[in-house]
């Protein structure tokens, strides 16, 4: 794959998804000097069990302009804000958010032209990521070409919480090579979403990620990779 010609769309459902799912791709592709656009879903005030309890919309919102700017976001959007829908997605339906895929965010499929669109496991606990990856899955559905944009790479990233899942979780069938400096750089843009931020062995925590990728290096034989379900690959 030629990443200097790619232009991604990450459907991320919340603010830090994009980074623990593709943090590795994201880079691959800007430093091969490619394009990409994030769609973040939906944000809120989330009462966890951290020592803090809470972290806030407008802390989480700052949060991503420091990683979009860290990484260089070619431009993301904020589809639907507000504690009426933040782990709520699931109450608007699938047809609201792949109207938001398709067209009405700045960051559309029709407006911005990915070449691959990336989102979360369909088989996640969590019922933000598993409506956001079938309406995201649908959107990308096999057009003529001319009809509509056709998003010629189609994968699902995944995230160390995936593997807490009553369905039968494929293994990843795609992977990215990673080098050091992309997980570092991966590394470094999670810890700017600092509300989010946990020690191991919370599946969040920077060991747990980085043995994800080791694991994932192995199974694909290299050192450090990313894996992906891919539904379509494309040749660019």
């Amino acid at each position: 794959m030629d990443f200097k010609k790619q232009r991604l769309l990450v459907i991320a459902p919340h603010p830090d998804d994009d980074v623990i799912g593709c943090g590795g791709l994201i880079a691959k592709i800007k430093e091969a000097g490619g394009s990409v656009f994030v769609l973040f879903l939906t944000v809120g005030d989330t009462r966890d069990f951290t020592k803090e309890g809470l972290s806030t919309a407008k802390e989480r919102i700052a949060e991503i302009e420091a990683v979009a700017k860290f990484l260089k976001y070619d431009d993301w959007d904020l589809a639907f804000k507000g504690n009426d829908y933040h782990l709520r997605l699931d109450t608007l339906g699938q047809k609201a958010l792949m109207d938001v895929i398709e067209r009405e965010s700045k960051v559309a499929i029709e407006k911005v032209k990915p070449t691959i669109i990336a989102f979360t496991s369909p088989e996640s606990y969590n019922q933000d990521h598993r409506i956001a990856a079938y309406a995201a899955h649908a959107s990308a559905r096999p057009q003529p070409k001319g009809a509509k944009h056709f998003v010629e790479t189609v994968i699902s990233y995944e995230e160390p919480a995936d593997g807490w899942t009553t369905a039968k979780n494929p293994h990843p069938n795609f992977f990215v090579k990673l080098s050091e400096e992309n997980l570092a750089k991966k590394a470094e843009a999670i810890a700017l979403y600092k509300s989010q931020d946990r020690p191991f062995p919370n599946m969040r925590s920077k060991e747990t990620i980085d043995a994800l990728a080791k694991l994932r290096g192995s199974q694909s034989g290299v050192n450090l990779a990313e894996g992906f379900v891919a539904y379509r690959i494309g040749g660019n």
